[in-house]
């Protein structure tokens, strides 16, 4: 992956379609060297979380405690149905988790963006910024 890692993201594309996000989080997540086979895996992880109807947990294992700050809780991503969705991501290649993340940073659930900057900051070393409408700088 690339020496610079800024990632810039654009809050006005959280209104946007699907697909205008999914192309603009691949472009960055190319920008750092990830390949298009790493990406067809967060397609197959992102499916793992819906058939699993997993996607309110903290599958990054982060989650902001309402005013108290974000925590750490990667023990709190067990499906109904028994399957570990944290488990799972851990399991996924590096380039494979880094691009979820990135991909989770373009969302339109705040938990998600949060959870992505949380693990993309303190575990691959990224520094993300937000800019637009809403764009919020700790």
């Amino acid at each position: 992956m690339a020496d610079n890692k800024q990632i810039t993201v654009d809050t006005s594309l959280y209104g946007a379609y699907a697909d205008r996000k999914t192309a603009e989080a691949n472009r960055v997540a190319r920008s750092f060297g990830i390949s298009d086979e790493a990406l067809a895996k967060v397609e197959d992880y992102k499916a793992a979380l819906t058939e699993h109807d997993a996607w309110d947990l903290p599958f990054l294992g982060y989650v902001n405690e309402d005013g108290y700050g974000y925590a750490f809780v990667s023990d709190q991503a067990v499906a109904r149905d028994g399957w570990d969705a944290y488990k799972a991501f851990r399991a996924l290649p590096l380039d494979v988790q880094t691009a979820f993340a990135i991909r989770m940073l373009f969302t339109h659930r705040d938990v998600d963006r949060y959870g992505a900057n949380m693990y993309l900051h303190y575990e691959r070393g990224f520094n993300v910024k937000f800019e637009g409408p809403g764009a919020n700088h700790w």
